[in-house]
């Protein structure tokens, strides 16, 4: 798990200044002093590192939303983890460097397996993180608006996986705007944005 773990530091920090396709995995290993085959046996594409570390950022968020909203209350997990991006992703600016890897790519990350003790390590704080199902963001949202639509949240004839892109579209889009525009409470357009989408698809929280 450390060794997973001190790659994906190695390889994230050189992201920072370095394009993601001229990234040395060579020196990727030699930062994190392993074996260059170890690499490929933890990811066997590069892409796997980010879709790595997004599935780490979404189980925390996910943990929190869980542990901040009750059970049945799915459009509020969503905007609780909405919220939570806001304040996160202010002064993160690996996140747009991340962004552009992935539109650039073309490519949908993979879901990455990650194992309790990597959820504990990382996280030692949140009791209990390592039960929470690792998954793509994308995926647990998907899941909220099966769950929304079924428990009445949402109206019977809503369209799932048009919300799924709407609010895909939410997260990315007021990400960019706001970095554009200079605004730095990103927090407020997230929450507005749902605001809108849910009061056009009729929902009831």
């Amino acid at each position: 798990a450390r060794t997973k773990l001190g790659l994906m530091n190695a390889f994230l920090k050189r992201l920072k200044n370095t394009a993601f396709d001229d990234i040395s995995i060579r020196e990727v290993c030699r930062d994190a002093e392993v074996a260059q085959k170890t690499f490929f046996n933890y990811f066997p594409e590069k892409l796997d590192v980010i879709a790595y570390y997004l599935q780490l950022r979404a189980l925390r968020m996910i943990f929190e939303a869980r542990q901040a909203v009750p059970e049945g209350k799915y459009l509020a997990r969503i905007q609780y983890l909405f919220s939570q991006m806001g304040k996160e992703l202010s002064n993160d600016n690996i996140i747009y460097q991340i962004i552009s890897v992935l539109l650039i790519q073309g490519q949908k990350p993979k879901n990455i397996d990650i194992s309790e003790v990597e959820k504990q390590m990382v996280f030692p704080e949140c009791e209990g993180i390592e039960t929470v199902p690792s998954v793509r963001l994308q995926d647990w949202i998907l899941e909220c608006v099966k769950a929304a639509r079924k428990q009445g949240e949402l109206p019977a004839k809503t369209n799932v996986e048009d919300v799924v892109i709407s609010l895909m579209t939410i997260l990315c889009g007021t990400l960019f705007a706001t970095r554009v525009e200079n605004i730095k409470d990103r927090e407020y357009h997230y929450m507005r944005q749902l605001q809108i989408l849910w009061q056009g698809l009729g929902a009831r929280q």
